[in-house]
């Protein structure tokens, strides 16, 4: 409906496109451990007496959007989350397949994930494709795996309004005082989540801007400069940071599975273990916004039948209906 499209004008958000299926390769060994950096990664509770593996699909765009069918919304995950903790799960996986979204639902979901771990849960990311704030979500996790054909990256942040689309940092040329102040703010969650997984924040800054360099070593980790002749430079300074499978594996970020059954077998799970998935929970305000639209939808035929009958209380009645609806709809798809 077109009645709709004024509701997404001036979403500041995080995107690129998302496309991406397994081939087969050697099972892997173990776990991926966060790569040296400085930081020290957060305890994870590998330990506990709990069987269950949690499974919480993210799938689509991050944060509400009428233009794709699947979406998740921060509201939903910090709820998932909480349900999932309170059932002391072995391990949570994070189910990731997104082409990123919006930038103030990615740093609510990156919030609770850091959160949770902070409370003892061990966090991992099963990734087939994260484009954006997908890709930054991801780098929160203590724990990554991918396929063999995954990505992640390209976390450029994009601000769509009624000029068009243009990068941010584009559009605050000339203002270095705003410049600096976003990217200050902005910078703080990634740097967080560093600090938490003990990767370094020079990972997150090469997806973010253009202008960043990533080299990498086995005896120092990531670095956003070189240190050593023999270092290697992953991203340059006028690249985007899109990381692939054979490099995340190469380097320690990830490890490659071929299936979730393979990620889980990995994971040391106490033998007999449940798989419990919560795709209902997740999607609960994609439902509720897609029965809204409907209800919309039918009140406009109601109201075209009203019309032609000339049925003038009928009319002023639904179109009351119509405007609370619409109200209804609106909150939900601005909520993160």
């Amino acid at each position: 409906m077109n009645n709709f499209n004024f509701i997404f004008a001036g979403t500041v958000c995080a995107a690129c496109s998302l496309a991406a299926f397994g081939q087969t390769v050697p099972k892997g060994d173990a776990p991926a451990t966060p790569t040296k950096s400085g930081a020290k990664p957060a305890t994870i509770n590998t330990g506990a007496s709990s069987n269950l593996v949690v499974v919480i699909p993210l799938k689509g765009v991050v944060g509400p959007t009428l233009d794709d069918e699947e979406w998740f919304s921060a509201t939903d995950f910090k709820k998932t989350l909480e349900k999932a903790e309170k059932q002391k799960p072995a391990v949570v996986i994070l189910e990731i397949d997104s082409p990123g979204g919006r930038v103030d639902v990615e740093e609510q979901i990156i919030q609770a994930i850091l959160d949770s771990a902070g409370r003892g849960t061990r966090i991992v990311a099963w990734v087939t494709d994260a484009g954006s704030a997908a890709a930054l979500i991801t780098l929160a996790c203590n724990e990554i795996f991918v396929k063999p054909s995954s990505r992640i990256g390209a976390a450029v942040t994009i601000v769509s309004g009624s000029k068009g689309t243009s990068s941010l940092k584009k559009l605050m040329q000339g203002d270095e005082d705003l410049a600096a102040k976003y990217e200050s703010f902005q910078s703080a969650i990634h740097k967080a989540a560093a600090e938490a997984t003990g990767r370094s924040p020079a990972i997150a800054a090469a997806m973010r801007d253009m202008s960043k360099e990533l080299w990498w070593s086995s005896e120092g980790g990531f670095s956003d400069q070189q240190r050593a002749p023999t270092d290697e430079r992953i991203d340059g300074p006028k690249e985007v940071l899109t990381l692939t499978a054979g490099t995340m594996e190469k380097t320690g970020i990830a490890k490659q599975k071929n299936s979730l059954d393979e990620v889980i077998a990995s994971l040391a799970v106490s033998p007999g273990g449940q798989t419990k998935r919560m795709d209902s929970d997740i999607q609960s305000s994609p439902k509720k916004l897609r029965a809204f639209i409907k209800r919309l939808d039918d009140r406009e035929k109601d109201i075209a039948k009203a019309q032609a009958d000339s049925n003038h209380s009928r009319i002023a009645t639904l179109r009351k209906e119509y405007g609370k609806t619409l109200l209804e709809a609106r909150a939900l798809y601005e909520k993160p």
